[in-house]
Order: structure tokens, then sequence, then C-alpha cells
């Protein structure tokens, strides 16, 4: 007993049933692709508290998070991210500083701030929680080897931080703003 299939398809009929097949492949294939991503809120875990291991081990207090400063830094690192350059100045105005900036969000309690920045490059993938461990480190790193960083990093001053994010995909980058905040 021979089982198969009939396609007794003519050649007119026969090149609407090609062309019906390669848009279902082309379907499936594009709803299997997924975007790159990061998650940013999983990065700003880990680098936080890579952060406050550090100042663990210097004697310093471990930095709490705090809203306003959150405002300030995703602010910032779109505009530095747009700008392609870093800065820790902004050409807005009641935005030129980071002061000015956390201030513009809400943060009138605070009396000292302070800015880490950074941009490095990303690859066009999606992040796992491996990948983001990993580039966690690398962006910690980049701070903690630079003198003036670090100083932010463990100023005894500061009791809060928040970090933004700013993907750039086109240019597989991303940008990071930290701030430092005393009240």
């Amino acid at each position: 007993m021979k089982v198969g299939i009939n396609l007794n398809i003519k050649p007119k009929s026969m090149s609407k049933f090609f062309l019906f097949c390669s848009l279902i492949f082309s379907f499936v294939m594009f709803s299997q692709h997924k975007e790159a991503t990061i998650d940013t809120n999983l990065l700003k875990t880990k680098l936080h508290q890579l952060v406050n291991e550090e100042r663990s081990n210097n004697d310093r207090k471990l930095l709490g998070l705090d809203a306003y400063l959150k405002k300030a830094a995703d602010d910032h690192a779109k505009y530095i991210a747009k700008a392609q350059t870093l800065s820790h100045e902004q050409t807005v105005s009641k935005k030129e500083t980071p002061k000015e900036r956390v201030y513009f969000y809400g943060g009138n309690s605070f009396v000292l701030v302070g800015e880490n920045l950074l941009f490095t490059g990303i690859k066009d993938q999606i992040y796992s929680e491996t990948d983001l461990d990993a580039l966690a480190l690398k962006m910690f790193n980049l701070w903690k080897k630079s003198p003036n960083h670090l100083k932010n990093i463990l100023d005894h001053q500061y009791f809060y931080t928040e970090i933004g994010f700013s993907i750039d995909w086109e240019n597989k980058k991303i940008y990071a703003v930290q701030l430092f905040g005393a009240k």
C-alpha cells in the first residue's frame, strides 16, 4: 500500500502555491527572530551591587537608591547618547549641571551631587544574565580604573546613587550615567 500526496497543481496556480509557501516561510522565520535586548533594570542592579561591594571593601556605607537621581541619570544618559559624547554639561536650560538636573526633577533636598559617565561597546544580541554580569563588570572596571570615577564611588559623603542608561543599537554602544548624592 502506497501513501502519498497528489499535488495536481497547474503551472499558473503552482506559482501562487510557491508564493504562498514563501510568505508562510518568511513569516515563520521573522517571527522567530528576536530583537537584541539588554535588561537595563537588571544591569543597574548588578552594577549597583558591584559599587556597593567596592564601598563595603573600603569601609564605606552602602549607597541607597533615589527616584530623583534616577530621573536625572536617565535624562542625561539619553542626552549624551544623542550627542554621542561624554559631557557633564547639557545645553538644556535648567539642566546644565548634574545638580541642576537633580533639582529639575524634584531632588531639591540634595546638597551634594556627583556624576560618573561612560560608554562602551555592546553586541547585537539578546543579553543573558551571564552576559549582563560581564557587561556590568566591564562598566564597573572602567570606572574603578579611573581615579576620579573611583573617588566618586568611594566618597564617604555620598549616601545615594542611581544609574541611567541609553542604548545606541545603530552604533553598538551603551551610555551610562551614575549620579551620587547627599541630602
